[in-house]
């Protein structure tokens, strides 16, 4: 059997590219450092722009450095971001952690001007144990040790205000369609207590031709909410929290909630921005008031539940995990219950693939508010009414896969 050159290069190409992505990673002079930037809210480009001379690689397994950043929302609306400077190879078990707090009014730029200091500052403490320190200039302004609260005055007392408003219109020969949603909040947020207040309100409207008569459809949701969590220990939290929903859709014309609730973390709350192991518990009462007479023969009632709730969340250089597990029952009747799982991993398998996964599934069993009447063909095709189901199912898996040159710092944004 004879091969040609050119069915040997074709057939040999594809491996080159394949085995370059494994096994040729490049080489660095002694002093350069190479660092992984895993950060989903930072410029990139702006970062590597700024930092010309700081090696950034797409392989965490090849960095000197782990720069792993996660955030989380404050009382006032804005941002806090944790960067978390873990140390690799000869530099294991030099780890660095800083944080950087943005406000709601603070623009993109604002925001990763103030990434980018931190990030300066973080990696200037690995070069400074290695000789390219000589080669780089550094200028620090001082600013004295100052907490915020102690250089401000604050007008508000930490309370914050947001209102929004908005509607959106439809027309067409033979239909037409229009929805209008308010909301307002209000929030107060300290090291020892958590105050917040939620005004939601919605209303919908479809109408549709045909032949001589016209289907409409209505749906309105209303839901004011209130709670005040006090912070008891580094672990331990209490909390109250009530409730007013008003919403054709579930049958529900009128339902006012009160719970109190407990709550450990088997962590410190201060590393919530790593990680997670909450158990929370809860019982309340709830006053409903139906539209129409439910398919157990009630028009009002009173019900006494109580929930059990267990959140597991971990952000760490292989990757995420997020899970949440709560379950749920009505006193009167225990059958009358639902499961809630809610989970969100993306795990690195190797330095080149990683996998995600996102699934939100319930057990239904406790549809109390089903209406007894018989629903006609427009409420189903129009979703006027939930419909009696046993399970709810939402997942989405993907793998993510790349492979090229890990040294490639240019940016080129033309066209």
């Amino acid at each position: 059997m004879k091969f040609s050159c050119k069915a040997i290069f074709l057939t040999a190409l594809p491996c080159f590219f394949l085995t370059s992505a494994y096994s040729q990673e490049g080489e660095k002079k002694p002093d350069v450092l190479s660092f992984y930037l895993d950060c989903y809210d930072c410029d990139f480009d702006f970062v590597r722009q700024e930092l010309p001379f700081i090696s950034f690689v797409r392989d965490p397994l090849l960095a000197d450095v782990h720069i792993l950043v996660t955030d989380s929302n404050t009382g006032s609306g804005g941002e806090k971001f944790f960067l978390n400077f873990i140390g690799r190879k000869e530099l294991k078990g030099t780890d660095y952690e800083y944080s950087v707090t943005t406000i709601e009014s603070d623009t993109e730029d604002d925001v990763r001007k103030s990434l980018l200091k931190m990030l300066k500052i973080g990696i200037l403490q690995y070069y400074s144990k290695t000789g390219f320190i000589e080669s780089m200039n550094i200028d620090i302004e001082e600013k004295d040790n100052r907490k915020a609260d102690d250089m401000t005055i604050d007008r508000w007392n930490k309370w914050v205000f947001s209102l929004q408003a908005g509607g959106e219109m439809q027309m067409e020969k033979s239909q037409n369609s229009f929805d209008l949603g308010t909301s307002v909040n209000a929030r107060k947020i300290t090291e020892e207590w958590k105050t917040n207040l939620d005004a939601y309100y919605s209303v919908e409207q479809e109408s549709f031709a045909d032949e001589d008569s016209t289907i409409t459809n209505k749906q309105h949701d209303a839901e004011v909410s209130a709670y005040y969590v006090k912070s008891l220990t580094e672990k331990w939290s209490a909390g109250v929290f009530t409730t007013y929903t008003s919403q054709n859709y579930i049958n529900t014309k009128n339902k006012f909630g009160l719970a109190a609730g407990i709550e450990y973390n088997i962590f410190p709350w201060k590393e919530c921005n790593r990680r997670v192991f909450a158990v929370r518990y809860w019982a309340g009462v709830n006053y409903i008031d139906y539209y129409e007479k439910t398919i157990y023969d009630k028009l009002v009632e009173t019900l006494f539940s109580e929930g059990l709730e267990v959140n597991i969340e971990f952000v760490q250089p292989w990757g995420e995990i997020s899970v949440g597990l709560e379950g749920r029952h009505y006193f009167h009747d225990f059958s009358k219950n639902r499961l809630t799982l809610e989970s969100d991993f993306s795990i690195r398998i190797t330095k080149n693939l990683s996998v995600y996964c996102e699934l939100q599934s319930d057990i239904v069993h406790d549809q109390l508010y089903l209406s007894g009447n018989e629903l006609s063909r427009d409420d189903i095709l129009l979703e006027r009414r939930k419909l009696a189901t046993t399970f709810e199912i939402r997942s989405e898996l993907g793998i993510r896969f790349t492979f090229g040159s890990i040294y490639n710092n240019i940016v080129n944004e033309r066209f």
